[in-house]
């Protein structure tokens, strides 16, 4: 279901965001974007600011890593929008190999995801390597795409083609998942 407020329901600094990205990016803002700019209190400043701090803050886990995990993640809830993107953004931050603690954790957050796991599944994480802290960041990022992946399979969130998608994770890089606090409003 496509919401017409995601095109149209936004206020005047929004709309001049959007004006802008289109001048210089020659391309619309997506709809992540669009989406916390028309409910900034629900889900614009503070959940932005719960996903830099969790994609990008001091952590076990490279960027490139938690940016795996976002698109594994995203994978599991089957959201071809977060893949993309987050693959993308794994990509440019130097995500080459899957060392065996993170396999471990992609091992815990799929069963989790496909509906629960038990202590001995977090034992096997431990006996990984993964510190109880590094467990908790990635649960951390499997939250923030839970919710993230059903609003953009529930709203219909797409690309409108690759280079939207590649120039997205170019800006994921350089924002850190900051978006100016003029249009969160």
């Amino acid at each position: 279901m496509r919401l017409g407020v995601l095109e149209h329901g936004h206020g005047r600094a929004a709309r001049w965001f959007q004006k802008i990205v289109v001048t210089l990016m020659g391309h619309e803002v997506d709809d992540v974007v669009k989406t916390a700019m028309h409910r900034p209190g629900f889900f614009g400043r503070h959940f932005f600011a719960y996903g830099q701090e969790v994609l990008r803050g001091p952590s076990f886990w490279t960027v490139a890593e938690r940016e795996h995990l976002a698109a594994v993640s995203s994978e599991l809830n089957e959201c071809p929008f977060c893949v993309r993107v987050h693959s993308e953004t794994a990509r440019l931050a130097g995500h080459h190999d899957v060392r065996p603690e993170l396999a471990a954790v992609i091992t815990f957050i799929t069963l989790l995801n496909r509906g629960g796991v038990t202590a001995a599944d977090a034992a096997a994480v431990r006996a990984a390597g993964v510190p109880v802290e590094a467990l908790v960041e990635a649960l951390h990022v499997n939250t923030i795409f839970n919710i993230v992946n059903r609003l953009g399979n529930a709203f219909g969130w797409s690309w409108d083609s690759d280079e939207h998608v590649h120039a997205a994770a170019r800006v994921i890089q350089r924002t850190r998942y900051r978006l100016p606090g003029l249009v969160l409003r």
